[in-house]
């Protein structure tokens, strides 16, 4: 069971029901999921160099919310963020909007996304500069979440830093302090302000103001180490969707149940929903076409790739990925051999009735 077969058995009656007051982009994940891998996708012919066969797969949708599309995006993210890692203490902030704007944050979701990632950042890099903290200009980067694990809406962003600024006048490289970056009391009222004048200035009506100034907003901010394990934690996050087909265990009479991770005690829950409602949460976490869901600020902003090489070359820091990433390889491997093959061409119409996917 998968949820492309979810999707393939109930979205015609999904869309029938709620079609109408659905978005462009929830419409076209219910027909990509459901022709994903599929004869409808067309067939892609491979060819084998090792034991000299060809095979026929089915081409995928590569929406960027299928998970049966994603495998390998994550590692070849990840493999770039080992290119950038320094030899320093890293630190993950989490910055979570509060439980009073994520009705009307589900329904304006490109306006509270865009400004959550720069109340958040413009937060960060501001409290970094002061002398208290770390002195200058710091780097992060962020990616952006919109579900807890059972699929409800909990649009949140963690931002990945390493413990390293420069002066302003990029004369100075300065080091965080052991366990410490910033104090995140002070950094939740920062960011509570940023994303409140923002939100002022949008001009959106029915909010109660008096409410979040009286209400904390969760920031968390915490050491993970030489970083490798924070980076290879964010990048199983980066490219997933919102749940699994390895947790999906049944849909039978109309019901959908999947298993997930209890936050606090880490132990496995299964829960159990109606098709519609199973359906409704996965797509409240399709993110609006063309929205930037992993985005780079300070020192790592690609337009200061010179500034952060020179620093790279102070440090002496080096590419260099853990064992297991070394001889990976994305594209297609042989179902015969195991070795990689060669792409010769997608076809519209299948040559043969054979298949492999």
């Amino acid at each position: 069971m998968t949820i492309n077969d979810v999707f393939r058995q109930y979205g015609p009656a999904y869309l029938k029901t709620y079609g109408a007051r659905m978005l462009p982009s929830h419409k076209k994940l219910i027909h990509d999921l459901a022709q994903c891998r599929t004869p409808a996708m067309g067939t892609i012919h491979w060819h084998c160099e090792h034991c000299k066969k060809d095979h026929f797969s089915y081409a995928p949708c590569k929406n960027r919310s299928c998970p049966s599309c994603q495998s390998d995006n994550s590692v070849k993210w990840l493999i770039k963020q080992f290119d950038l890692k320094l030899p320093v203490e890293y630190f993950m902030a989490t910055f979570t909007l509060p439980d009073a704007l994520r009705k009307i944050a589900r329904s304006q979701q490109k306006l509270f996304y865009n400004l959550l990632f720069r109340s958040a950042a413009l937060a960060i890099l501001k409290l970094a500069e002061d002398e208290k903290y770390m002195g200058g200009q710091i780097g992060i980067i962020g990616i952006l979440h919109t579900w807890a694990r059972n699929l409800t809406f909990h649009p949140h962003v963690h931002f990945l830093i390493p413990g390293l600024a420069v002066s302003d006048d990029q004369k100075k490289i300065i080091f965080s302090k052991q366990h410490f970056l910033v104090y995140a009391p002070n950094l939740s009222k920062i960011f509570r302000a940023i994303f409140v004048k923002g939100l002022c200035q949008s001009g959106i009506t029915g909010i109660d103001y008096d409410r979040l100034f009286s209400t904390d907003w969760v920031v968390d901010v915490r050491s993970v180490g030489s970083g490798q394990k924070a980076i290879e934690y964010t990048a199983k996050y980066v490219f997933k969707t919102a749940i699994s087909n390895q947790n999906m265990l049944s849909c039978k009479n109309g019901m959908v149940t999947f298993r997930y991770q209890y936050y606090h005690s880490k132990k496995m829950k299964i829960i159990r929903l109606p098709v519609f409602e199973f359906m409704r949460r996965f797509l409240q976490h399709v993110l609006p076409k063309g929205f930037q869901k992993i985005r780079y600020y300070g020192i790592l902003h690609p337009k200061r790739r010179l500034l952060f090489n020179i620093i790279r070359l102070l440090l002496r820091a080096k590419f260099n990925p853990p064992e297991k990433y070394l001889h990976y390889e994305s594209g297609c491997r042989c179902p015969v051999c195991g070795n990689k093959m060669i792409f010769i061409e997608r076809l519209r119409a299948p040559p043969m009735k054979v298949y492999w996917s």
